[in-house]
């Protein structure tokens, strides 16, 4: 009879966690067709009775993959303390180390890759006096290769945790970690130049996303293969590729893909001599792109009009439970006046009258100021969304400028458009920011780089950014923003020539109230010249600071600014 009880136990629990997994899986293949709205109502609607703390936990993290995933930050952290308080009641090991992997991840998204390099350490000493599953030892390890590729920039230990993972991840069955580490290991061998293996490569990362119906991940893998298809001159396949992938991504609704692939069929035609289908496949992506923004801008609008709406409604109870206040205030005063003598009541009317109306006259007016602060607050931030705008359609218009452009003045125009798109950049910040007047100079400057990656990656040059996360004034981010550039542009063109191993570094220092810039590179142009950059110059002029300029190593610029954020 013991023993029968002791059976019918075990089949319940592992029934229970049979259907613990089933839950956890829907919601994690919800994520991999990039179903994250069903994915948000389907992870609230478990979430409101989770049959164990294990599962709420996996629950928790599945909710803040999706909002990482739909670019929500703030929401994303949220739910990972939640999921992380819940770790540390039942100190579970495993789940533990599979929140700083998940963490991990969540930084380097963020480009914050100090951070993230963090997590994976933290995640290492678990492992080191516990064994962990084999998932979420496939996911560290494919973690530690994007990491490897990103921030240390050491192509061999990408390509040893991405094989690791990948033995791992084929052993469990686990098609999500496949696929990344495939595009991992693919990634090596394209910056090797060894297109042949990464094409390979590619050809098997595609072959898994469609074979587990993951759509955005194969539209993601056709970006890659056919860059490395063109790079190895196989302009006719790659053709043949961007059409059929234009085709899939119009079909699954992935409209941002299908303006890349109009884009590189465009490029594709202009390097088989075929002018008129290029001009044809122009119009179709400039089309695409105008869809894309309207969507955008639609978005935006409805954004704006809900938070208007809460606003409002917000304002109205405010100002529903003043007037219940009010209502209270009166009906005890009439209390008072009832005790009051006949010879005061006279007197106490008029004293009641002359307080009510000073009291309305002054909530009157600081209504109107209220309005009119709010609608100047939107005004500006208006203001700044337009002016991003309108330098977005200069960018697009210099880009297609750039490729009609001949050698000589294309570098010229990639000029100018770093510095519209570093202009633009702060305007997008502020616009997003709720205090115009400041940015934070991490998140900037780094999306300033970001239009630098083709250019690096174009002239082989490795990058190494360390930005401290501080607010500054937003007119020290423009100069700032500009001056990188200025630098950045400088060094491409100048510092290197024929030279093989390229390397630009940038810090951004915060030190109780003072900032400190240092750029420099190691090109051998420079070396023991004296050089004083007319732009940069008077870029320091503006900002009224000193700077120092060396060049017995490279070119080296320092300066230091003290912050008024006042």
């Amino acid at each position: 009879m013991r023993y029968l009880l002791l059976c019918i136990s075990l089949l319940m629990f592992q029934l229970s966690f049979s259907q613990k997994d089933e839950i956890v899986d829907f919601g994690q293949n919800l994520i991999h067709e990039n179903k994250l709205d069903e994915a948000i109502t389907y992870y609230a609607k478990r979430l409101v009775e989770p049959r164990s703390e294990e599962q709420k936990i996996h629950l928790l993290l599945g909710f803040a993959e999706v909002y990482k995933l739909k670019l929500d930050y703030n929401t994303a952290s949220d739910y990972y303390i939640k999921a992380f308080e819940s770790i540390k009641n039942i100190d579970d090991k495993q789940l533990k180390f599979l929140y700083h992997v998940k963490m991990a991840e969540f930084f380097r998204k963020r480009t914050m890759l100090a951070e993230s390099a963090a997590q994976l350490d933290k995640a290492a000493l678990i492992l080191k006096g516990n064994k962990v599953e084999d998932l979420y030892l496939a996911k560290y390890y494919n973690r530690k290769a994007a990491l490897f590729t990103e921030f240390y920039h050491i192509q061999d230990s990408t390509l040893f945790y991405a094989n690791k993972s990948l033995d791992l991840s084929k052993k469990i069955k686990d098609k999500d970690n496949v696929f990344y580490s495939l595009l991992e290991i693919a990634g090596v061998y394209e910056r090797k130049k060894d297109y042949k293996t990464a094409i390979r490569y590619l050809e098997e990362i595609i072959d898994v996303a469609r074979s587990n119906n993951m759509e955005q991940q194969e539209a993601d893998a056709y970006i890659s293969y056919i860059m490395a298809l063109s790079r190895s001159n196989q302009l006719d396949k790659a053709l043949k590729m961007a059409l059929y992938a234009a085709d899939f991504s119009k079909k699954n609704n992935l409209l941002y893909n299908e303006i890349i692939f109009n884009e590189n069929i465009q490029n594709l035609y202009f390097r088989l001599n075929n002018t008129e289908k290029a001009y044809e496949y122009l119009k179709d992506r400039l089309a695409l792109t105008t869809k894309y923004n309207e969507i955008q801008k639609e978005e935006l609008l409805l954004n704006v009009e809900a938070q208007y709406k809460l606003t409002d409604k917000e304002n109205q109870i405010t100002i529903n439970n003043l007037e219940i206040i009010n209502q209270k205030k009166e009906l005890a005063s009439n209390q008072i006046k009832l005790l009051v003598s006949i010879g005061l009541l006279i007197a106490v009317i008029s004293l009641a009258l002359l307080i009510s109306y000073f009291l309305k006259k002054e909530k009157k007016s600081n209504k109107q100021l209220k309005h009119l602060s709010q609608e100047n607050q939107f005004l500006l931030s208006e203001a700044n969304h337009r002016i991003n705008n309108n330098l977005q359609l200069v960018v697009i218009l210099i880009s297609d400028q750039l490729k009609k452009s001949s050698k000589d003045n294309n570098f010229q125009l990639k000029n100018i458009l770093t510095k519209v798109e570093a202009i633009s950049t702060l305007h997008k910040h502020l616009y997003k920011n709720e205090d115009i007047r400041t940015v934070d100079a991490c998140s900037y400057l780094n999306d300033v780089k970001k239009s630098f990656f083709a250019l690096f990656a174009e002239n082989n040059i490795q990058t190494n950014f360390k930005i401290a996360s501080v607010d500054i004034p937003s007119d020290y981010a423009m100069y700032l923003g500009l001056l990188l550039s200025e630098l950045s542009i400088n060094s491409i063109k100048h510092a290197f020539h024929t030279q093989e191993n390229k390397g630009i570094n940038f810090e951004l220092k915060h030190n109780d109230n003072w900032l400190s810039f240092h750029y420099s590179d190691n090109g051998t142009t420079s070396l023991n010249k004296t050089m004083k950059p007319k732009l940069v110059d008077k870029i320091c002029r503006q900002m009224e600071m000193d700077y120092k300029i060396t060049t017995e190593n490279g070119f080296s610029f320092s300066l230091v600014k003290e912050l008024h954020n006042d």
